[in-house]
């Protein structure tokens, strides 16, 4: 504080030494307190009899992973917690095993893979594979889904990752033999195995995929792309692209026998069919008695699909991974696909997670700035609301003195000045800002000066009265 503002009453007091960055440390400080002592509370609750204790419990679970970035947390309970999660899987009815499948996913992905995520999936794979070979199939979607991102996360060889794979494509393409009850899953429920399949084989790379693996699996999709529900052939659409980006329609050949030359006239065959099916869906009219739902998405995915397989053009999409503006730029079908699994599991928490989450940045391999500068519009700011007087936006008429704030607070805020005084030069701001009434601007500073001292003093009271009882 300079000089000029000191109290005469307070001259010769200590000064307070209080500043803002004790204010931040304090109040990450009482944050990090309430916050751990809710979730504590929500984690207790889970042990109840009731399910709908539990239910809200995993209501409000869910909803703190996806706003906050709660890794100390976890990483202190998440043994007790993914038990009662995994608990709830088991014995929970639709809405909890629905909810708990999405907790324990989320809270694989604030762990960050790693060991602890490892044990995560070796414990709740055989119950989520239990739900899958019965006959709820309102569980299904939310099963498959929490399958392939804890085998993302948590899988550490090939053979880990084949075991999850195996067990969602079996509701895609389900067997048929000598008493084997057939099962007609619905739609929604194919659309997110294909969606957790196609996510989960991103994991393996080209190099260790061998193509005769696949045959089979690449005919199914191709039936698929010949399915009733449009929602169907478009998720198919997805993986088939996913296949070619995975370059499992070329052949290598060991030696070049007949077996090999079989192989690639199949595979050359099944090229073309594909090609021909992704043509018509590109540009598949809705005619009369047809649905139109989601055709212009499905005629706009199928062109973007067939420019890839026929002329090599990848797709361009840049994605917004901060609320500072950082943008995630993507240039394959594996980048596509597993930015849309995650930031559809994420949901409103998929921004909060790019930004604080190491974990994203190693599967995207970008890097988030957490210092970059953030302009503050003028709006936002309660204390320049309190200067402003509302008068700047609620009228056309704007005080000389209401001009003279805003040139001063310019100095700081490069966006005001785009919002106010667009292309005014900076030697031009400053000359004028130095007319101002010297009174005036000091009311500024010790305005902005008391707020501070307040806020600080508020936040070091109430974190010890918290403390306290």
């Amino acid at each position: 504080m300079s000089k000029g503002f000191k109290n005469k009453k307070n001259k010769g007091c200590p000064r307070d030494h209080f500043d803002m960055d004790d204010t931040e440390s304090f109040s990450d400080m009482y944050e990090d307190f309430i916050s751990g002592n809710s979730l504590e509370k929500l984690v207790d609750d889970l042990y109840a009899k009731r399910s709908s204790t539990r239910e809200e419990a995993l209501v409000e679970l869910v909803d703190a992973f996806e706003s906050s970035y709660h890794l100390s947390f976890v990483e202190r309970q998440y043994v007790t917690i993914s038990y009662l999660f995994i608990n709830s899987i088991k014995k929970g009815m639709t809405k909890e095993t629905n909810l708990a499948c999405r907790a324990i996913g989320l809270l694989s992905f604030t762990m960050g893979g790693g060991s602890s995520s490892h044990e995560i999936m070796k414990d709740a794979l055989p119950q989520l594979c239990k739900i899958l070979s019965g006959s709820d199939q309102s569980k299904m979607p939310a099963v498959v889904k929490c399958i392939a991102l804890l085998a993302f996360l948590g899988a550490e060889d090939l053979d880990e990752t084949e075991v999850a794979l195996e067990a969602i494509w079996k509701i895609i393409q389900p067997k048929f033999g000598y008493n084997v009850t057939t099962v007609n899953y619905e739609p929604p429920v194919v659309v997110a195995a294909i969606t957790a399949w196609s996510f989960l084989l991103t994991t393996i790379s080209a190099w260790r995929i061998n193509p005769e693996n696949w045959i089979e699996h690449i005919s199914h999709l191709s039936t698929l792309l010949e399915a009733d529900d449009r929602s169907v052939r478009m998720a198919a659409g997805e993986a088939i692209a996913l296949c070619f980006d995975l370059k499992l329609f070329v052949v290598k050949p060991a030696k070049e026998d007949a077996e090999y030359l079989q192989h690639l006239i199949y595979m050359q065959n099944m090229k073309a069919k594909i090609t021909a099916q992704i043509d018509a869906l590109s540009c598949e009219a809705g005619g009369k008695g047809a649905t139109k739902k989601n055709l212009g998405e499905q005629q706009k995915l199928f062109h973007k699909i067939g420019d890839y397989i026929m002329n090599g053009m990848n797709i361009q999409q840049t994605v917004k991974m901060s609320i500072r503006g950082t943008m995630l730029c993507i240039s394959s079908w594996t980048e596509l696909l597993q930015l849309n699994f995650i930031r559809h599991f994420l949901r409103k928490g998929f921004l909060q997670h790019a930004q604080c989450n190491p974990l994203l940045h190693e599967i995207f391999e970008s890097s988030v700035d957490q210092k970059e500068y953030v302009p503050e519009r003028v709006e936002d700011n309660p204390l320049m609301r309190e200067i402003f007087e509302s008068s700047v936006y609620e009228k056309e008429y704007i005080p000389n003195r209401v001009k003279g704030y805003m040139l001063l607070y310019a100095q700081y805020n490069p966006l005001l000045r785009e919002i106010f005084q667009p292309g005014v030069d900076e030697k031009d701001i400053t000359k004028r800002v130095k007319n101002l009434r010297r009174s005036e601007s000091k009311k500024i500073q010790y305005m902005v000066i008391k707020s501070q001292r307040d806020i600080a003093k508020a936040m070091k009271q109430s974190f010890y009265n918290e403390l306290m009882y």
